[in-house]
């Protein structure tokens, strides 16, 4: 029996890792996923140029932001969260989900064509990015 304890703890250490290790990843990718359906359900199949122009300010979103955070951290690269923040910050990632998208959807409605597949992975992503920071910084300031 110890051994199955043993077996078992083990696996629910893996799986927090699994779990809380891809979450965010996961959410970005239904966040992004369903901002395309959201600008192809109204302007149809994307252009070469526009499915470009879609990845690339979606990872220009991550890249920018990156930078940003780097420069004003200057000094804290150190810096981990502990487990705990990042299980709080994963099991409220819906939230982050629906911002992106809730982003999505506006641009959809404010511009049109070539300007919605340029603006809304980009503006999905920055607000997916910065509400799941705010669900991280809860975390922290809840069980870190």
């Amino acid at each position: 029996m110890a051994g199955s304890r043993t077996w078992g703890r083990q696996y629910l250490h893996g799986l927090r890792t699994a779990a809380s290790g891809n979450a965010l990843s996961f959410g970005f990718s239904i966040m992004i996923t369903t901002t395309f359906g959201v600008v192809s359900s109204a302007y149809g199949q994307p252009s070469l140029p526009e499915l470009f122009g879609f990845a690339l300010t979606a990872v220009a979103a991550f890249s920018v932001l990156n930078v940003l955070v780097a420069m004003l951290l200057r000094g804290d690269e150190d810096y981990e969260p502990p487990s705990r923040v990042l299980l709080v910050a994963t099991a409220t990632d819906f939230l982050a989900v629906a911002a992106g998208i809730g982003a999505a959807v506006g641009v959809r409605f404010l511009v049109a064509d070539t300007a919605a597949w340029l603006l809304a992975p980009c503006c999905a992503g920055v607000v997916y990015v910065l509400v799941q920071s705010v669900e991280l910084t809860v975390g922290e300031r809840e069980g870190g």
